[in-house]
């Protein structure tokens, strides 16, 4: 048995045991979004073109929350590799120390169902989170083996938000990814972004960019600065 199914396994028994022992109701919400480029830590995994994503949550009032998160991407490299489609999966729990500061830790299994190269791409991703306010956002998130080749990364995230005029909320976000011990590098990423809500929907106008590419983990023309244009629908 892998370890994605280990992890969805006993994820699936926590999950049950805590919606059994807690008289809270649970609350499931999902999600789909249409973008004209998919950005993780700014670098583009759909090769500047667009991506189908799809997601749901269930969260209950004890903190803990169990969800699947998928998106098409388009990934290649010198090397023959190609991945097509990701997968994620994680759970995570998060605590109120106030009425204004909470933290929190998760656990993110990323799957790349049918991925071609000589690495397998899965792997695991441990992060621990600060949250004031619901405006700022800090993150630190550890991979003890990422691609399953011996070497570990890390990442380091601040995010913020403020409420504008009509209906406008202002997004600023940074980011340092070290994956040096992979790739004998890292890079800095940052964005800035404006979110409107229509009717039953999100529109998101953002910008990307970052410091470098990095060999493994990106190429020159995914790591470049970009604009994109998101719509998500909550369901």
């Amino acid at each position: 048995m892998n370890e994605t199914v280990r992890l969805l396994r006993a994820s699936v028994l926590l999950f049950a045991a805590l919606s059994a022992a807690t008289s809270a109701a649970a609350e499931l919400t999902g999600y789909s979004v249409l973008t004209t480029d998919y950005v993780f830590r700014g670098v583009s995994y759909s090769d500047s073109h667009g991506a189908v994503q799809l997601g749901g949550e269930i969260s209950l009032d004890s903190g803990f929350y169990l969800g699947a998160w998928g998106s098409t991407i388009d990934i290649s490299n010198e090397l023959g590799g190609q991945r097509d489609l990701e997968l994620d999966y994680y759970l995570g729990y998060t605590l109120d120390v106030s009425n204004k500061w909470s933290v929190g830790a998760n656990i993110v299994s990323y799957n790349f169902p049918g991925a071609e190269g000589l690495f397998d791409y899965d792997y695991f991703e441990y992060s621990l989170a600060i949250n004031y306010n619901d405006r700022v956002w800090f993150e630190y998130s550890y991979s003890p083996d990422i691609y399953h080749s011996h070497y570990s990364t890390q990442n380091f995230e601040l995010y913020t938000e403020w409420q504008l005029g009509g209906e406008l909320t202002l997004g600023v976000g940074a980011g340092f990814y070290d994956v040096s011990n992979l790739s004998r590098s890292d890079y800095s990423y940052w964005q800035l972004g404006v979110t409107r809500p229509l009717g039953a929907i999100d529109v998101d106008l953002r910008y990307f960019d970052t410091s470098d590419w990095v060999p493994i983990v990106s190429t020159p023309d995914r790591a470049e600065e970009r604009i994109v244009l998101s719509v998500r629908y909550q369901f």
